[in-house]
């Protein structure tokens, strides 16, 4: 754990996403399940106040890093992108596993 307690602070991209994963799950599975899994992820997310240097560096963004954020050790989960910046963890996107999201990341770029 690192000494240093940094802010976590969403990015509006993250937060949409997330309504997304919330209002995705609710469809399939129903309103508690949907707030129980957005609460698993906002956890393992606003943990990176002090764990930020955990997280594995983006291979063609160097200055981001990611967490992989799962129920089970196996099947799909969730990465959540972000940024440490001075005193902050700015969180930039949460997508789904099974999304191609280093390249999402690489088109944000062009």
């Amino acid at each position: 754990m690192d000494p240093e307690k940094l802010t976590v602070v969403y990015a509006a991209s993250a937060l949409n996403q997330l309504d997304e994963i919330w209002d995705w799950n609710r469809r399939h599975y129903g309103v508690g399940h949907a707030n129980q899994y957005l609460e698993f992820l906002r956890r393992h997310i606003d943990a990176l106040d002090g764990e930020h240097r955990r997280g594995k560096q983006v291979a063609s963004r160097p200055e981001l890093r990611y967490i992989v954020i799962r129920r089970k050790s196996r099947g799909h989960g969730h990465i959540a992108v972000y940024q440490v910046d001075g005193k902050q963890v700015n969180v930039l996107h949460v997508f789904h596993s099974a999304q191609d999201w280093q390249a999402k990341l690489a088109d944000e770029l062009t």
